[in-house]
């Protein structure tokens, strides 16, 4: 039985968008929607479903990064800083209560420069 050139092209396109689809839906909620926050090149990040962050020290200066979060209700919440400085891997941790506002700092010789920003609803 031989089969048409445009029924093959039709096949591909149906298993292509079905695995386009398992790959999307596969993907942590975190990467659907995300605020970050930046300090040059480093960041806080806050998931969807705002209790999940984390922070990343992206820049080789030496200067460590962290960030403080504060929660509706609660106020600070706690501090996550990216443990492994610039190397592959950033920090994140996971607060109970909607986090509300993210204060990120980097290290520097004259003392932490810090940023405050309000997560939106």
């Amino acid at each position: 039985m031989k089969i048409g050139r445009s029924i093959l092209v039709r096949l591909a396109s149906v298993l292509t968008g079905a695995i386009m689809f398992a790959l999307i839906t596969t993907l942590p909620a975190q990467a659907a929607s995300y605020y970050r926050v930046y300090i040059g090149s480093n960041y806080a990040g806050v998931g969807a479903d705002r209790e999940w962050v984390e922070v990343c020290d992206m820049e080789r200066d030496g200067n460590g990064v962290y960030a403080l979060f504060y929660v509706k209700h609660g106020g600070y919440a706690g501090k996550v800083g990216d443990g492994n400085g610039s190397s592959a891997g950033c920090g994140n941790a996971r607060f109970s209560g909607t986090i509300i506002g993210v204060e990120l700092c980097e290290d520097q010789l004259t003392g932490p420069l810090c940023d405050y920003w309000p997560v939106p609803s």
